[in-house]
């Protein structure tokens, strides 16, 4: 005999986090993978666009922490979070996002290349910790995945990457070749964590809840924009004398594709866990 599993409270939308929650993980992510992409471009050597990153990308990121703390209802009180470094992720964030604002700062003061491949990998780590808060929240399906810290990752260094198009080819200058040879092997990548993403669990609420993102149409739209058009774009620009337009709209793509999956990621997807019996039997009581 097999019995269906029966949702005594069914699944619905989580209400802690809403939109200063994702402008926060859409900003830091950016900050920090538009530094990463501008030191790995400028080879951890000084450069117009490394300056422009050393503070552009902290001022993301802390733009993204203002954000959030207007959700708070005490946002005075927000440094307390560093109390429990040792234990909380989202104490951790603030740790490392303060570390990276810290550390590019001394770029203006003593450039070295370690100083700079440091400031890098605190961004890095910066960009996972955002995953690893959304993954620490259990009791939202679509989050409580092992892989979400490397969701996070990739989609900085995407929104970065495609930052850095859209700077150096604002800047009025072609964009360089191994730009675009970037573009070509960091998309493929992107994706394929993103689709493992979309296939990591086979658990009923978890597929229940991304279903929008595996077949719905925000779905689809975020995988043509943010990595099919750009990479096809990419494939051009290394093929054909193509304009520095066509760089900058596939970086303008990245961009704002990254932006739309963390919107759908905390906003459209998150919702809590049901509450599920495995079987629900009634017994008639006999009159």
């Amino acid at each position: 005999m097999t019995f269906t599993p029966v949702d005594v409270i069914p699944a619905a939308p989580q209400t802690v986090w809403r939109t200063p929650a994702v402008v926060n993980f859409a900003l830091g992510g950016l900050g920090a993978g538009f530094y990463v992409a501008a030191a790995v471009a400028a080879r951890l050597q000084s450069g117009p666009v490394l300056t422009l990153a050393a503070w552009l990308g902290p001022a993301l990121v802390l733009a993204g922490f203002v954000a959030v703390a207007t959700e708070a209802g005490r946002p005075l009180r927000g440094l307390r979070v560093l109390a429990r470094v040792r234990t909380s992720w989202m104490s951790r964030e603030l740790a490392l996002g303060g570390l990276f604002a810290v550390l590019a700062a001394l770029e203006f003061v003593t450039p070295h290349p370690a100083l700079r491949a440091l400031t890098a990998a605190v961004a890095l780590a910066l960009a996972a910790a955002q995953g690893a808060i959304v993954r620490s929240a259990r009791g939202v399906a679509a989050w409580d995945v092992a892989i979400m810290p490397v969701v996070f990752l990739a989609g900085a260094l995407v929104s970065g990457l495609g930052l850095l198009l859209l700077v150096e080819g604002a800047a009025g200058g072609a964009v360089a070749p191994d730009r675009v040879v970037a573009v070509a092997i960091t998309l493929p990548l992107a994706l394929i964590v993103w689709l493992g993403y979309l296939t990591w669990s086979d658990e009923r609420a978890f597929v229940d809840a991304t279903r929008l993102l595996r077949e719905g149409r925000p779905g689809i739209a975020l995988a043509s924009a943010s990595y099919f058009v750009p990479w096809c774009a990419g494939m051009l620009a290394l093929a054909l004398p193509l304009p520095a337009a066509v760089p900058m709209l596939a970086g303008a793509l990245m961009v704002a594709g990254q932006l739309y999956a963390r919107w759908l990621l905390i906003r459209a997807v998150g919702s809590l866990r049901p509450i599920t019996l495995a079987h629900l039997t009634f017994h008639r009581r006999a009159t």
